[in-house]
C-alpha cells in the first residue's frame, strides 16, 4: 500500500483513527518521560540505576574512546582506561560497532553524542513504523502495524539506557522486507550488518541451510570474520574478553532478567528448592536443546517454505534460550510481531504482542523503589517464591506462547 496517510485517513474506520491518535500520543509521552522521568518508577532498570540515563550507550562511547587511546575496547576497569563518560557498562560485542559508531561519536561530547543517539534510534523506529504502513494491504491494517511500533513500552528503556537493540530490530525488519520473495543479496547484506551489530541473529543461519544458500552463508560468515578477527587477534586479551561475554555462568536470581530461561530457573527454584547449581545448569541445557530441536524440526519440515516466517521463528528462539534477556531486549520482538500479524492477521499474535508491549508489574512489587538503594534485592528471589515465578513470567510466557504458536501452526 503506497497511499499517503493524508489520503488514506478518510478510509480508516473510527477505531483505527483513534488507535493511531492514541499511539502517537502515547509515544510522545515516552519521549517526554525520557527527559522528565515520570515513567522511571515503572521499570526495574530505571529504578536500579537511580534515574541516571545512558548506561549502555556510554559503553559504546567509552569503547570508541578506548580505541582512540590504544586500549582494548573491552577494558572497563576505570583504573586502566581514560574514563570519558559519567557512567558505563562493559562493552560486550564484536569490534565493528565500537570501531565505527563508537569512534565517530567521540567527535561530540558524551552528552551530545547520547542525545544524537536517541534521535537516531527514534528515527529508526519511525522509519520502521512508516515501512509497516506501506507494507499493509489496507489502510486499516497499516494503522495497526504502524501503531505496534509506537505503543511498545520496552522502547522506553531503549532510550533510557541508550541501547542499540532497536537498531538490531530495524536490521531484522529490513531483512524481512528484503526477503519477501525469498532470500536475496539485500537480505544477505542486512543479515551481515546485524551480525556485526549484535550477534543474536546468528540464529538465522539454519534458514540459509534450509534454502540451500550455502555460498551466501559462507560469504556473510567470511565478511564478519574479516571485520572482527584482525582486532580480536591483535589486541591482547580482546578475544578472551569477547568470548567471556558469551558464557552464561552459573544460574542465579536476577530481578531484572525477564527471559524464558530465567523464568524457568525461578519456577524450578520454587517447586524444587533442593535442586543444586549443577542441576539448574543441566536443566537449562536440556531446555535449550529442546527448543533448538523443535525449531529445527519445524524449519526443515516439508511445510516451512516462507522465509519471512522462518526469520520470525528463529528470532523468537532468542528469548527462549539466551541467558540474559532484559526488558529492553524485547524490542527485538517488534519486527516478529509486526510481520506475523501482517502475514496472518492472527489475534493470538496480537495478544502476545499486547502482553509484551505493556509495562511489567514491577511498580506493584517495588512501589517504594527499594532496588535503587538495597542492592541485594536485585539478586535475591521475591518472597514468597511463587511471586518470583509470577513476576518473571510477565514477558517470558507471552514470548513462549508466540514461539509455540509458530511451531504448531
Amino acid at each position: 500500500m503506497r497511499t499517503p496517510l493524508r489520503s488514506a485517513w478518510p478510509q480508516l474506520t473510527r477505531s483505527r483513527r483513534l488507535l493511531l491518535i492514541a499511539a502517537v500520543l502515547w509515544h510522545l509521552s515516552l519521549l517526554v518521560s525520557w527527559r522528565a522521568g515520570f515513567y522511571h518508577r515503572l521499570t526495574f532498570d530505571s529504578v536500579a540505576t537511580h534515574g541516571r540515563r545512558g548506561w549502555d550507550f556510554y559503553a559504546i562511547y567509552q569503547a570508541g574512546h578506548n580505541a582512540l587511546t590504544g586500549v582494548s575496547i573491552y577494558e572497563s576497569d576505570n583504573d586502566k582506561i581514560d574514563v570519558a563518560v559519567p557512567l558505563h557498562t562493559p562493552y560486550r560485542y564484536l569490534p565493528f560497532t565500537a570501531l565505527t559508531v563508537g569512534i565517530a561519536l567521540n567527535a561530540l561530547s558524551p552528552l551530545w553524542a547520547y542525545r544524537l543517539w536517541v534521535l537516531i534510534v527514534e528515527l529508526a523506529l519511525l522509519a520502521c513504523a512508516w515501512a509497516s504502513w506501506q507494507l499493509a494491504r489496507t489502510p486499516n491494517r497499516g494503522a495497526v502495524l504502524a501503531s505496534m511500533w509506537l505503543l511498545f513500552t520496552p522502547y522506553y528503556l531503549e532510550l533510557y539506557l541508550g541501547q542499540f537493540s532497536l537498531l538490531q530490530a530495524a536490521w531484522v525488519f529490513a531483512m524481512l522486507l528484503g526477503a519477501q520473495s525469498g532470500l536475496s543479496w539485500r537480505a544477505d547484506a542486512w543479515w551481515a550488518l546485524s551480525l556485526l551489530w549484535k550477534q543474536n541473529t546468528a540464529l538465522l543461519a539454519p534458514i540459509y541451510l534450509r534454502q540451500r544458500r550455502i555460498a551466501p552463508l559462507l560469504l556473510v560468515g567470511l565478511v564478519v570474520l574479516a571485520l572482527s578477527l584482525p582486532y580480536l587477534l591483535t589486541m591482547p586479551g580482546a578475544l578472551a574478553d569477547f568470548l567471556q561475554n558469551l558464557r552464561g555462568g552459573t544460574p542465579g536470581h536476577q530481578l531484572g532478567n525477564l527471559g524464558v530461561r530465567q523464568w524457568l530457573y525461578s519456577v524450578v527454584s520454587w517447586l524444587l528448592p533442593t535442586v543444586s547449581a549443577s542441576g539448574h545448569i543441566w536443566i537449562g541445557r536440556a531446555w535449550v536443546a529442546t527448543v533448538l530441536a523443535a525449531s529445527a524440526t519445524a524449519t526443515f519440515g516439508p511445510r516451512r517454505v516462507d522465509v519471512g516466517l522462518l526469520i520470525c521463528l528463529w528470532m523468537s528462539v532468542y528469548f527462549l534460550i539466551y541467558h540474559d534477556v532484559w526488558e529492553h531486549h524485547y524490542v527485538l520482538a517488534l519486527p516478529v510481531c509486526v510481520w506475523l500479524y501482517h502475514r496472518t492477521g492472527s489475534r493470538w499474535v496480537l495478544a502476545c504482542y499486547a502482553l509484551l508491549a505493556i509495562w511489567t508489574p514491577y511498580i506493584l512489587i517495588d512501589p517504594a523503589g527499594l532496588a535503587a538503594w538495597h542492592a541485594p534485592m536485585r539478586w535475591e528471589p521475591l518472597a514468597p517464591r511463587w511471586l518470583d515465578a509470577a513476576y518473571h513470567s510477565c514477558k517470558a510466557l507471552p514470548a513462549l506462547a508466540l514461539w509455540g504458536w509458530q511451531i504448531i501452526r
